[in-house]
């Protein structure tokens, strides 16, 4: 029987390093090259406020793996990520099978989305929840995205995926068959124009699937000038400070 986990991570970059959506995709990377199913790495938004010590965006990232059993141990997540982390990073890893993430680790997850909480807060809950959790270096502040994001994943409907297998292989202009290959449902606003078989897609180089009901789902609308779907989220200007390093 297959089993899904759930690798959180957080706090990994520093202010002139790749922020932790990238480390998320290498970590992702290593999962498959262990035999274990990579099921995509979502990027989760926490509370942006003075108050918090985060470095750009204050997201967390959640990788997906499916196995049969899990590999013996986790240490090589545990190494990995410490092998990899940016100098003066503060990194937390939580890492649970999805089944096992429980109703207050979620709540946990969308508390951490609106007020400020504690790393002592972090380490109870999974504690409770009988979750790993540990911080590598650093203040460890990272466990609270970690486990944030763990949380939010297991919700099945927060966040966005940065990586799926074969998102980043799009080209510019797809057809829907394109997107049922990878996995990803897209959902066509409501516009007048029902979608009919020989219709465009225009990824615009930038496609972020959102999770909802425990899928990838690609909202799109219809562009007249295009005379082409294309996706209603769209990569912001990163130059201004908001787009996510990932």
């Amino acid at each position: 029987m297959m089993t899904t986990f759930l690798i959180g991570i957080d706090d990994t970059d520093n202010q002139s390093s790749p922020g932790t959506g990238r480390l998320a995709r290498r970590l992702c990377d290593e999962c498959g090259k262990r035999s274990l199913r990579p099921l995509g790495v979502t990027r989760h938004q926490f509370l942006v406020d003075p108050a918090i010590p985060y470095t750009s965006h204050n997201s967390g990232a959640c990788i997906g793996i499916e196995s049969v059993n899990g590999p013996e141990d986790w240490d090589f997540v545990y190494d990995f990520v410490a092998r990899n982390c940016a100098e003066g990073s503060d990194p937390g890893v939580c890492v649970a099978a999805a089944s096992d993430v429980p109703d207050f680790v979620i709540e946990f997850g969308n508390q951490a989305a609106q007020r400020v909480v504690a790393m002592p807060e972090a380490f109870r809950a999974a504690k409770r929840a009988s979750i790993a959790l540990r911080g590598l270096g650093g203040t460890c502040q990272g466990v609270i995205g970690a486990l944030g994001s763990v949380g939010l994943r297991a919700s099945g409907n927060n966040g966005r995926f940065i990586d799926l297998p074969g998102l980043r292989e799009l080209e510019s202009c797809v057809n829907a068959a394109a997107f049922d290959r990878i996995g990803v449902m897209v959902e066509h606003g409501s516009c007048g124009r029902e979608p009919k078989a020989g219709d465009r897609y225009e990824t615009l180089n930038w496609v972020r699937p959102r999770l909802i009901g425990g899928r990838a789902v690609l909202p799109v609308e219809w562009n007249q000038q295009k005379n082409a779907w294309i996706p209603l989220d769209k990569k912001k200007d990163t130059a201004g400070g908001h787009g996510p390093r990932a």
